[in-house]
């Protein structure tokens, strides 16, 4: 985590007037994302049963224990995200209040475009609180847990997963920060197109300078996201064949590459949810940016936040 997230990290919570029941929900979140990979295994083991000679007793047992870490997951999750919601909201409220007290300027147009910078500021932290609570909790518990599962598993796919791993972060670095550069000029033009729409209906230049930016905005998201899932796809084939010639071999079971496989494609899974997570960050820092731009205006001070 860099300097910059963590300041940002802190000015979040300090506009926010309800900590305890933010942390508290995030934690059960926590808990709750740790079931889907315990379900992972509890399959894998039907599959190891089913290989090594049936066993009903056992077999009820496994199936059981299934169908209640179900139970558990979806209570603790969807107590959690319910919650969460409603927090986030109140946060969302919370920044409103907080930066537009005492709004200082006689000036509409500057008032306007301030107004929309704590808007894009809000909706940037909203946006990346509801990522962070689903699915970016269960990327985090993905992220610490399945590498040392792996490690424990198979090594030879331990040392895949990390190259893979590696390889992915170092191709997102660069793509995010290219995508905080141009998205930092489309927020400057949605602020200048608010600023003239609210007190003028001529704003055809406005209007076309803001669709061209979202225009690049959105071909760079396809190259980043193509680039990422391509990357993925790759490893996740190396990794397949490598387990399908160790099934081969003999050096292996149907139900090791099954236990295996399962959390390779959750590493997908939370590579991308980590990217998404990183893509909203990097938003609310341009937002951010831009709102300190306009510190002037705003009755509050920042550096009291960070």
């Amino acid at each position: 985590m860099t300097r910059d997230t963590r300041k940002l990290i802190k000015m979040i919570l300090g506009l926010t007037t309800n900590k305890f029941s933010l942390f508290f929900w995030f934690f059960v979140r926590f808990i709750s994302a740790t079931f889907p990979l315990l379900s992972v295994y509890l399959f894998s083991r039907i599959i190891k049963l089913l290989e090594n000679g049936y066993s009903q007793a056992e077999a009820t047992r496994l199936i059981i224990n299934i169908f209640l870490v179900f139970i558990i997951d979806n209570l603790t999750r969807l107590l959690s995200t319910n919650n969460l919601n409603f927090v986030i909201g109140n946060i969302q409220n919370d920044i409103h209040n907080l930066l537009s007290t005492g709004l200082k300027t006689r000036d509409k147009k500057i008032r306007h475009k301030s107004v929309q910078a704590i808007r894009n500021f809000s909706d940037a932290v909203n946006t990346t609180l509801t990522i962070l609570k689903q699915p970016g909790v269960d990327s985090i518990v993905s992220f610490v847990f399945i590498p040392i599962i792996l490690f424990f598993l198979d090594f030879r796919v331990f040392i895949l997963q990390l190259a893979y791993m590696l390889v992915y972060f170092w191709m997102d670095v660069y793509t995010t920060e290219r995508y905080a550069r141009i998205k930092d000029i489309h927020n400057a033009k949605v602020e200048i197109y608010y600023a003239k729409f609210q007190d003028s209906n001529k704003i055809k230049r406005e209007q076309g300078q803001l669709v061209r930016q979202f225009k690049k905005l959105c071909h760079w998201n396809f190259f980043e996201w193509f680039t990422l899932q391509t990357t993925a796809n790759l490893f996740y084939t190396i990794i397949l064949f490598y387990l399908v010639l160790s099934v081969s071999a003999g050096e292996q079971k149907i139900s090791d590459l099954i236990l295996i496989m399962g959390y390779v494609t959750s590493t997908q899974t939370f590579l991308n949810s980590i990217s998404n997570i990183k893509d909203s960050l990097a938003d609310t820092k341009v937002a951010l940016n831009r709102l300190i731009n306009s510190r002037h205006y705003l009755a509050i001070d920042f550096d009291d936040l960070t």
